[in-house]
């Protein structure tokens, strides 16, 4: 069910489906946008709430407020953040506004990678996003069509309103930070923290629930073809064993919706397959254009159709062909 919307000048652009995981565990899974934002996971104790990853923006972390004030009357303790990511962290500022006292957590790694990178992005996209602004009211003048016009109008506003929000953007760093693992423990349930390798980024971090049989990966497992631009492909596999030699039955990912066991596998395969593919291919002596040709063939049959289900948001060759790229870089 659509549980919410932000109906602000972003209308539509922060929109979740509210899942149940496990008693008193949630999911907020955000709808595809404009401008991407994280899943949430909600997890209730007996004396307050503990919140994973806040979405690009502090409008879409309203959302979740909103709703949580409908859920229950508890006040939210803890935030974690997974990783450094805009998409993940950048609603921070809303949660010590709303709950004075709510201390934000993360691994070392990740927080000093908001204060070497995060800070740093945050102005790139003050420094970009108006000219995303321009293009778009210049595509928006040239629209053939009525459907096409629709389309640009709407993405016009929600990329001016962005832009007024990451300007006015207070940058709410990890209060908390532990080095490989840290654990909450409330009187119905323990929550563990925890680092075990490099993948999607330097510092991922997932928190595992034992009881619940439930894990929240970040981005270091998604629905759709992963982000690499910060990743460490050759390490990634390794991280994600270390993940599946715990007791889970459900994962909570940074996008999409809930899977299994079955999904992680998957996803595995196809990050072991492609770091494969590109290194075979690299010992040959072949050129990035001629990878860039090559793997795709050899990963289609296997796993093109497995990663169809958010294809008209991210396609998967495209993901691919950018995958390939970085790996290509770090094996050559």
């Amino acid at each position: 069910m659509d549980c919410c919307a932000h109906e602000g000048p972003a209308a539509g652009d922060a929109r979740f489906d509210l899942q149940r995981v496990a008693d008193g565990v949630h999911v907020a899974v955000a709808a595809p946008a404009y401008k991407v934002n994280s899943n949430t996971a909600i997890i209730e104790s007996d004396d307050g709430v503990v919140i994973v990853d806040t979405h690009s923006k502090p409008s879409a972390a309203r959302v979740i407020v909103d709703r949580l004030r409908e859920i229950t009357t508890k006040p939210v303790r803890y935030v974690v953040n997974t990783h450094f990511h805009w998409d993940h962290w950048h609603g921070n500022e809303v949660y010590p506004a709303a709950y004075p006292g709510a201390e934000i957590i993360t691994n070392q790694l990740t927080r000093e990678a908001m204060v070497r990178k995060g800070l740093k992005r945050i102005q790139d996209h003050v420094r970009q996003v108006p000219a995303e602004v321009a293009r778009l009211r210049v595509e928006l003048a040239a629209a053939g069509t009525a459907e096409q016009r629709a389309k640009l109008q709407a993405d016009l506003r929600l990329a001016e309103s962005y832009l007024a929000e990451v300007r006015a953007l207070k940058p709410a760093l990890p209060t908390m930070a532990f080095e490989r693992t840290m654990k909450l423990y409330r009187r119905d349930r323990e929550i563990h923290l925890l680092y075990l390798g490099r993948a999607h980024t330097e510092g991922d971090v997932f928190v595992y629930l034992p009881k619940e049989r439930t894990v929240i990966t970040g981005d270091a497992v998604i629905g759709w073809t992963p982000f690499m631009g910060d990743g460490y492909p050759e390490d990634w596999v390794t991280t994600i064993d270390r993940l599946a030699e715990l007791d889970f039955d459900t994962i909570v990912m940074g996008h999409g919706n809930p899977a299994g066991r079955d999904w992680l596998r998957t996803f595995r395969g196809y990050i072991h397959d492609m770091v494969a593919a590109v290194r075979e291919e690299v010992a040959t002596g072949a050129s990035l254009d001629e990878v860039k040709q090559r793997v795709p063939a050899r990963l289609a049959p296997t796993y093109e159709k497995a990663f169809a289900t958010y294809e008209h948001y991210r396609p998967w060759r495209a993901g691919l062909l950018a995958n390939i790229e970085r790996t290509y870089a770090m094996v050559s």
